[in-house]
């Protein structure tokens, strides 16, 4: 079974359904809101994005290091080709003197220390390098020579401070020209490292016939070597570090080419991560359908917000709980009233449906036998619904014989005036017509056909006799001066009257008048309804019925 807080809420959100015009207004407005949101946040967010990615550091130029990288592989090539044609000429001016070494050899040098200073010595100029220039100093020949001692120790100290100094600047600043200036320097001192030990490298003596033959030989060798191989015996070191310099120099471009590759694609895929992070994009689409339901979404919950803040009618049973009353329910059936043939003589007035069974059913209420109500007040808090129900009932009434009035006693508004058409109404001739002078309240009685015979009298105010201006007759009588009429003068001769009014209290009805309450769903309150009901027990009026009107109250055209 469903709880009572639960048909509540249903009762509400389907008035708050009802009202599309607040959900088509409020819609459209929130629609249009979205839409212009959703077309100016993704430029704000091109905007900050721009920004965020102006702010990152700029790129690293890869095609200068390139460059450098390359040219540093060119320098490097040509030097290691100049070192191959250097060790070229050496190789040819070494294989010159292995065969003056082979014949000195064996004849001057028989010592074992003497044997070892000369190896090294020809290490040293095969290879002028700082390993070479150490082992030639740390020749167990030179260190016993006490006349070469100190010297070689200078020598060699002095070479292994330069060769110190020259690596740790290269590597603080790389290969330059002081670097080449102290590499010359070293070379310089491995040089008078070599005299030296050259100086003391004496041949021992031997016999005359020998000495002469190796001076002629010596002489006919440095007289007929060329001058090139005579240079190409001491390879050049310049060379040697020319082409370190190089290799470092391209070691070094090679490292800053991919530092800045790395450094590069790290910047990138920090954009990338901002435009994943930053960036916008609403496909016009989903743009579309989203502003679509959020216009609809906030026109609804407007709706039941207003709903809820001011419960309205929802439904028949709860009508029924609230008033301790039967409720009758009208729900205008268009295609039964079009479909109906109009009657000669009968009057189209848009609000009747007199094929609708509520109007008989609440004649049937209001006409039980020793219960039967010749006076009714019809009560709503929209006078045309009030005014739309009393028609509706005064046409049952009247196709059953009885003579029927309706009074239009509204304080704030005509109740009937809106719903019948002027050029239908004729002056009354049924009853007893009273005389009404100029200064009265109450117009003439009007009559609204209703064909076979059958008549509606109406009693309009004297502020709506405009309604008249198409009646056929004049809407005055001769009436005694000083004479006033009053609501039940008129109606005192009418089998059914039948008063709507829009308060409670009005002045025209008569006290303890049947009381019907008329409600118009979604739109009446429910505060309304219990004011009505707490003020109709408080002055002994009974509540005999409640219609509820389930649609638009049609207007003449």
């Amino acid at each position: 079974m469903t709880s009572p807080r639960a048909r509540w809420l249903a009762a509400r959100t389907r008035n708050a359904a009802r009202h599309g015009l607040i959900i088509a207004g409020v819609g459209a407005m929130v629609m249009i809101a979205s839409l212009l949101a959703f077309v100016l946040l993704p430029r704000q967010a091109d905007r900050a994005l721009t920004a965020a990615i102006a702010a990152l550091p700029p790129l690293r130029d890869t095609l200068r290091l390139r460059a450098d990288s390359v040219r540093a592989d060119s320098v490097r090539s040509r030097a290691r080709s100049q070192q191959r044609d250097a060790l070229s000429l050496l190789a040819a001016a070494t294989a010159a003197d292995s065969l003056a070494n082979s014949m000195m050899s064996p004849l001057v040098f028989r010592d074992t220390l003497l044997r070892d200073l000369y190896q090294q010595l020809v290490r040293a100029r095969r290879t002028p390098l700082v390993e070479s220039y150490r082992a030639l100093a740390d020749a167990p020949a030179l260190q016993r020579d006490p006349a070469v001692q100190r010297t070689v120790r200078a020598l060699r100290d002095s070479i292994e401070r330069l060769n110190r100094d020259r690596e740790t600047y290269a590597s603080l600043s790389g290969p330059d020209a002081l670097y080449a200036i102290m590499t010359t320097r070293l070379t310089r001192l491995g040089a008078t490292l070599v005299q030296v030990a050259q100086a003391a490298l004496t041949p021992p003596p031997v016999s005359g016939a020998v000495s002469d033959t190796m001076a002629a030989t010596a002489l006919r060798t440095d007289s007929t070597t060329p001058p090139i191989m005579q240079r190409a015996l001491l390879p050049d070191s310049l060379l040697e570090a020319m082409v370190l310099a190089a290799t470092d120099t391209v070691r070094q471009a090679t490292q800053a080419l991919d530092s800045a590759r790395q450094y590069n694609e790290a910047l990138e895929q920090r954009k990338a991560a901002l435009r994943a992070r930053l960036q916008l994009q609403i496909p016009p689409l989903a743009m579309l359908l989203a502003s679509l339901v959020l216009g609809l979404t906030s026109g609804f919950v407007v709706a039941l917000w207003r709903e809820l803040r001011r419960p309205t009618v929802g439904d028949a049973q709860e009508l029924e709980q609230l008033t301790r009353s039967r409720v009758i329910v009208h729900a205008r059936d268009d295609a039964r009233r079009f479909r109906r043939r109009i009657r000669k003589g009968e009057a189209v007035v848009p609000v009747l449906s007199p094929n609708d069974d509520a109007w008989p059913l609440l004649h049937l209420t209001l006409s039980h036998i020793g219960d039967m109500s010749r006076q009714v007040q019809l009560l709503a808090d929209q006078p045309l619904v009030a005014g739309a129900v009393g028609l509706n009932l005064a046409s049952v009434a009247a196709r059953e014989s009885r003579a029927t009035i309706v009074v239009d006693a509204a304080l704030r508004t005509g109740a009937l005036v809106p719903l019948i058409p002027a050029a239908t109404l004729t002056i009354a001739t049924g009853g007893h017509p009273v005389p009404v002078a100029a200064h009265e309240q109450w117009d003439s009685s009007r009559a609204l056909p209703l064909g076979r015979d059958a008549n509606v009298d109406l009693l309009l105010p004297r502020g709506v006799r405009g309604i008249g201006a198409g009646a056929r007759g004049s809407g005055h009588t001769d009436a005694a001066p000083g004479a006033r009429t009053t609501a039940a003068d008129h109606v005192r001769h009418y089998d059914f009257v039948v008063f709507v009014t829009d308060t409670l209290a009005a002045p025209a009805v008569p006290p303890a008048t049947d009381l019907v309450l008329c409600a118009k769903l979604g739109v009446t309150p429910l505060s309304w309804i219990a004011r009505a009901v707490r003020t109709a027990d408080e002055q002994k009026q009974r509540v005999r019925a409640v219609v509820l009107w389930a649609d638009t109250v049609p207007l003449a055209g």
